[in-house]
């Protein structure tokens, strides 16, 4: 993609979201949304955002983006009594931006959303390079009220440091643990110890990539209690989300 197809993304917002629930096993109602950016200019927004960064418009893009799914999101909600979460993806690079917190901060005044309802997302493979120069800026975000969420773990080669280093709220881990699960005593043997060390430390464990009903069921069984994939729910447009939201609120369940 070229500069020119980039800045025109960026200037015009050529982007919306879709969300994707995460799911509370124990009673299957959504605890929340992760948002995922989609454009019609990119079928892989990863080589977006991977492109987005070697030009001076990176951090822009990113809170073009964060602020739109912010807004987005607001519609869904029915009154600030609706706590469910919305999970933001945030680059390293961006979060420690003199700006960030500011500007999060003042988008979401404009909104019904707290700070405990954002879950800043965090991909611990661009993580755990440089550990040490984030945990100031965590510790901010976290002082603010926002929860704080390891992406990938078990994808990257040192993600138990960004674990213990960081203190995240939430641990999500790696959708390859997910998949074929029940057929894999190493994966449940490693999903387990990562739901141990969770559950000890107050910190709430999300296993991605959750796809067959077998696999599903081995999760319930090991202790994850909150599972994200295609079984559950796929990431859909807005439309569908707000219908979804008030068909729940009209039925109650």
């Amino acid at each position: 993609m070229s500069i020119a197809k980039i800045n025109d993304l960026i200037d015009n917002e050529k982007f919306e979201h879709y969300f994707q629930a995460l799911y509370d096993l124990h009673t299957l109602s959504p605890i929340g949304y992760e948002a995922l950016l989609r454009t019609k200019l990119f079928t892989n927004p990863e080589i977006l955002f991977e492109k987005a960064s070697h030009t001076d418009r990176f951090f822009e893009l990113e809170i073009r983006s964060i602020k739109k799914a912010l807004y987005s999101y607001d519609s869904i909600l029915s009154s600030p009594s609706d706590n469910k979460k919305l999970l933001l993806n945030v680059f390293p690079t961006n979060l420690v931006h003199k700006d960030f917190s500011s500007i999060l901060f003042q988008t979401l005044q404009n909104t019904k959303i707290s700070p405990d309802q954002v879950i800043i997302e965090i991909n611990e493979s661009e993580v755990i390079q440089n550990v040490d120069f984030f945990i100031d800026s965590v510790e901010e975000l976290k002082s603010e009220g926002y929860l704080i969420a390891i992406d990938d773990v078990g994808k990257g080669v040192s993600s138990l440091q960004a674990i213990v280093e960081l203190q995240p709220d939430y641990v999500k881990m790696d959708r390859y643990f997910a998949k074929h699960l029940a057929q894999s005593s190493r994966k449940q043997e490693m999903v387990r110890s990562i739901v141990t060390y969770c559950l000890n430390t107050d910190t709430k464990f999300v296993l991605e990539g959750i796809e067959i009903p077998e696999d599903l069921e081995i999760a319930k069984k090991i202790g994850v209690s909150i599972v994200q994939g295609f079984l559950l729910a796929r990431p859909e447009p807005l439309e569908v989300i707000k219908k979804y939201e008030n068909d729940h609120r009209m039925t109650g369940n």
